[in-house]
């Protein structure tokens, strides 16, 4: 009896390779919703602790609390001096890797922090000559960081945006933040447009 060994043609290996294709990009669409939600609970995660890395350092400054319709300078709040201040906050921390967002690890994947200051420093007016007081702030351009805290109480004063680049495009018009926000140093999410309703009253 005769034997004969039977190759795969070429037809056939293209065939193959074109299933193979066809259910990684299944796999792909279902899972990449997953693990943008796993790395979402990381960064909050991360943010957590250095809101509490955040709060030991103000207790540290003898726990001076922001209160309502006093504008308190920002060492008062017992906010590093600064940017970024993964330095100050370091002993408190104790791992830089709570400082990266693992969703930013994507395209920044050799930063020491991923996460975004939103208050003025000692650097914001030596780099930018600008007024004692004034600073870059997320969503109202250049103003005085004593006037926002006094207006919005829960000011992020530091910030992930990371997230919404795995979200469909149209939330780039309206982007979602998560953040460490005053008083307390909790982890809030938040959009641009609710600091500037709170600002201005839904008028800008």
């Amino acid at each position: 009896m005769i034997t004969t060994n039977r190759a795969l043609t070429l037809v056939e290996l293209v065939t193959v390779c074109a299933i193979i294709v066809v259910l990684v990009g299944i796999v792909w669409v279902v899972m990449a919703p997953a693990r943008e939600k796993a790395r979402q609970a990381v960064c909050l995660s991360n943010l957590t602790q250095i809101g509490h890395a955040f709060r030991m350092y103000r207790d540290d400054w003898d726990g001076v609390e922001p209160q309502k319709g006093v504008q308190l300078e920002y060492w008062q709040l017992g906010l590093p001096p600064e940017t970024p201040p993964v330095w100050t906050l370091e002993p408190y921390t104790k791992n830089y890797s709570v400082w990266r967002c693992p969703s930013d690890w994507v395209t920044l994947p050799t930063a020491i922090n991923t996460y975004l200051p939103n208050y003025c420093t000692h650097e914001d007016a030596a780099m930018h000559n600008l007024e004692y007081d004034k600073c870059w702030l997320l969503g109202v351009g250049v103003k005085s960081f004593k006037e926002m805290i006094a207006k919005v109480p829960d000011w992020p004063v530091l910030y992930c945006e990371a997230h919404h680049q795995f979200i469909y495009p149209n939330d780039w018009e309206d982007k979602f933040y998560f953040g460490v926000s005053l008083p307390d140093f909790a982890v809030r999410r938040f959009h641009r447009s609710d600091i500037v309703l709170k600002l201005y009253g839904g008028h800008k």
